[in-house]
């Protein structure tokens, strides 16, 4: 009964810290779905090359973004076509998500997606070529962020006098979740008189 009554205690104690915990009061949320989909819209995207005398195409498909917590990944396949020769390869690159806090902006650049284009003949892999894919991805996608549009909202009092409150965004945070990017950030208030 004594340990009960403790633990109660420490818990009333403790409650207000844990309820003043604050949470970030205006958050934008980008999901993976949405981010694949314009990559899905983009279609494919193929070049043309050559290597000793013989022509080869190459098409990008399935471009996609992973996210996991802290990581965003660009994925895709390369098929490469040669006369009758065909193969496929993987790429494997880097996303970097940015948000840039004074022009509210969530940008998404892939930086880097190299991937080495093979015939393959007779078993041997021959090297024809090194493409980066994420050139053919340029420029950033680009979303709004959380700063709201108005910075100060101006009103007019009961005895015709005028109150500004000034709203200025504080604590802004990127965060990589699964499956979303995440931009969080709170919001302060001050009026001036």
């Amino acid at each position: 009964m004594k340990h009960r009554i403790i633990l109660i205690a420490v818990a009333i104690l403790f409650q207000p810290l844990i309820s003043q915990t604050p949470s970030p009061q205006v958050g934008v949320y980008l999901h993976e779905s949405m981010i694949n989909a314009f990559f899905r819209t983009v279609g494919p995207v193929s070049g043309k090359g050559k290597k000793k005398n013989t022509p080869y195409k190459w098409t990008i498909i399935d471009p996609r973004i992973d996210l996991e917590p802290g990581n965003a990944t660009f994925r895709a396949r390369v098929k490469v076509k040669a006369g009758s020769f065909k193969t496929e390869e993987k790429t494997k690159g880097i996303a970097d998500i940015q948000y840039d806090p004074d022009s509210n902006r969530i940008r998404v650049v892939i930086q880097e997606a190299k991937v080495k284009l093979y015939f393959k003949l007779f078993g041997a892999k021959i090297p024809i070529a090194t493409i980066d894919v994420a050139r053919y991805y340029k420029p950033s996608f680009e979303f709004a962020g959380p700063k709201p549009i108005q910075d100060r909202v101006d009103l007019e009092l009961p005895d015709g006098s005028r109150r500004t409150i000034q709203i200025e965004q504080i604590h802004p945070n990127l965060v990589i979740e699964k499956d979303r990017v995440a931009v969080y950030s709170d919001l302060k208030f001050t009026r001036q008189d």
